[in-house]
């Protein structure tokens, strides 16, 4: 019996997960996600730790750093969870009291359409490696944790899919976006939070997203209060920890009126909602925040923008289009082109973003 080597147990468990071992071994995030899949399989129902354990323990004596390896595991499957492809609920176990547990679930073998044609393969299918047929199967594009189909010509994969047994999620139902709305409106809201807020003086630490400083320089836009007067997204200084995001009212440079930012009951990061905030008030100034498209390789294009995106937003790009550096942007991602009007109309209705032509210089 021959003894097999390192790269050679690499090869052979990637390729038993359906991937293409020449392009990835045990520590891609493609074999990690597989590996998690799998593990869920018959591990879920069972805590984070539990199928994380399930996955690193046999990568013991195949991967120089067992540690790294881990948090490599951790991360892509807490992006596997906001992904779809493993639920996370929480419930309560008569062994612990009333304390809540929470538990991995495998989601179902499900997908998500595009107006393209092509899908998004999420959830784990029990009893098997992949949710469709080998011929399907061969055609899967794996890209980090994510799995994308694209049809051949003439081909309706949502119907395919369909009649074998796989559901179908809307795809705003599995974006759980704010429902769109008018910069108006959003900006009307968060409003009317502050108008309620009691009188606010002592904000050590105060750092103003300036209205007033050139939408295609993030960076530039962040200033300290001096003598401005109105409402602000901004960012404050707390004892310990990072800077909290809030949205403030000032006077003179002086703050009147403050809340923190994400408002209670929101699902979303302080973050999400002061950059979704700001994309609000830039489009009610007038002055609306941009994305600029060009050439890609290929039947592709480029996408680039100047200021960050909520995540839900990035979340979606991830899923259909791949990061790549911009030019003098924030970032980039690479579309094909049969996906690129979906995500135009989705940037100009969801964000208020508008396209900006020409070149771009710093200021």
């Amino acid at each position: 019996m021959r003894r097999l080597t390192v790269a050679e147990v690499h090869a052979q468990k990637v390729g038993e997960l359906g991937l293409d071992p020449s392009a990835s071994d045990l520590t891609s995030t493609e074999a990690i996600a597989g590996a998690l899949r799998r593990a869920a399989s018959f591990l879920c129902p069972c805590t984070t730790d539990t199928l994380v354990r399930g996955v690193v323990r046999p990568l013991r004596g195949l991967v120089d750093d067992i540690e790294t390896a881990k948090t490599h595991v951790e991360e892509t499957l807490e992006a596997m969870v906001a992904h779809g492809d493993i639920l996370e609920l929480r419930e309560v176990e008569e062994n612990w009291g009333d304390e809540n547990v929470t538990l991995l679930y495998p989601a179902p073998a499900s997908f998500v359409a595009r107006e393209s044609g092509a899908v998004i393969l999420l959830g784990i299918a029990s009893d098997q490696l992949s949710p469709v047929p080998d011929e399907l199967a061969a055609r899967i594009e794996y890209v980090n944790h994510l799995r994308r189909l694209r049809p051949a010509p003439g081909e309706d994969l949502r119907a395919e899919l369909v009649q074998l047994g796989l559901v179908e999620i809307p795809y705003e139902g599995w974006m759980k976006a704010p429902p769109n709305g008018t910069p108006e409106e959003h900006v009307s809201r968060v409003d009317q939070f502050l108008d309620s807020a009691q009188a606010s003086r002592d904000t050590p630490g105060l750092m103003l997203l300036d209205p007033e400083r050139s939408i295609r320089y993030y960076r530039g836009r962040w200033v300290e209060p001096r003598s401005q007067s109105g409402r602000f997204v901004a960012r404050r200084s707390q004892a310990y920890g990072a800077q909290l995001w809030c949205y403030v009212q000032l006077h003179d440079g002086n703050p009147e009126r403050l809340i923190d930012l994400p408002l209670a009951g929101s699902r979303w990061r302080g973050c999400d909602e002061a950059w979704h905030l700001q994309m609000a008030i830039d489009a009610v100034r007038g002055e609306p925040q941009r994305f600029r498209v060009g050439p890609g390789p290929g039947e592709t294009r480029v996408v680039e923008f100047f200021s960050p995106v909520p995540m839900w937003a990035q979340r979606r790009w991830d899923a259909i289009g791949e990061p790549v550096p911009g030019s003098g942007s924030l970032f980039a991602y690479r579309l094909a082109e049969a996906e690129l009007g979906e995500e135009l109309r989705f940037a100009r209705e969801a964000l208020w973003l508008d396209e900006l032509t020409g070149s771009v210089q710093r200021p």
